[in-house]
């Protein structure tokens, strides 16, 4: 009898150490993934928000270089029709169009960098206001609330300056795009006479839309300098 108590003890001990082991287990499991899902949040608050932020203006950035080359070299290709080096009308209204079809793309790529910078500038404008509700010392959250409001302001800026370029960037590129298929009809000397008025107002446009390109970069520069974690800026 003594033996089989002790076996039957010896049994349960085992059960409740694999029991004990198993939710053990279980237990570190969740704390780790409680861990994980905590540490992923604060990627999501206003740290990882703002980098976010800065980052897409960055790429914007980059967006609006290249547009600004690229409208220049697609005004030189036009004006290169009307004065070909060896008489051929074809080969500079060829590049001419080369030309226009990367300023359509990066036309549309700028737009797509601009709606994602918007949308991630409101999303870390939004967490800082949400987090700064829980900031105690009512000094400090009126300075954070104040400061914010200034950065808001400034990204707002870029969001209005990016309005006005495409008001005058889409119909310039809607120029272009029609003395392209003019010229395309009648590629000929007589039709390039007959363009020159419209080639004058797509070349009009295009300092236009340069000078809001350029004011439009200077702009998010000054943000970008406002936003950066970098000491000195």
């Amino acid at each position: 009898m003594k033996k089989m108590h002790n076996g039957a003890k010896k049994d349960i001990q085992e059960k409740e150490t694999t029991t004990w082991n198993t939710v053990g287990f279980t237990a570190l499991i969740i704390v780790f993934w409680g861990a994980q899902a905590l540490l992923s949040g604060c990627a999501t608050t206003g740290p990882g928000k703002k980098q976010k932020a800065v980052s897409s203006i960055g790429g914007f950035h980059k967006e609006l270089s290249k547009n600004l080359d690229q409208t220049t070299e697609t005004l030189a290709a036009l004006n290169q029709i009307g004065q070909p080096g060896d008489g051929n009308l074809y080969k500079p209204y060829n590049n001419f169009v080369k030309q226009l079809t990367r300023t359509t793309d990066n036309y549309r790529s700028m737009n797509r960098h601009a709606n994602a910078m918007a949308t991630k500038g409101r999303e870390y404008f939004s967490t800082w206001e949400q987090e700064l509700s829980n900031v105690m010392n009512s000094e400090l959250r009126a300075k954070g609330a104040e400061r914010r409001a200034e950065l808001s302001m400034a990204f707002n800026r870029i969001t209005k300056l990016a309005q006005e370029v495409q008001m005058t960037y889409q119909p310039f590129i809607i120029d272009l795009t029609d003395i392209k298929t003019a010229l395309g009809n009648d590629l000929t000397t007589q039709g390039m006479v007959s363009m020159k008025p419209y080639i004058t107002r797509a070349n009009e446009e295009g300092k236009i839309v340069m000078t809001k390109l350029q004011a439009l970069a200077d702009e998010v520069d000054r943000v970008t300098n406002a936003l950066s974690s970098r000491v000195g800026l």
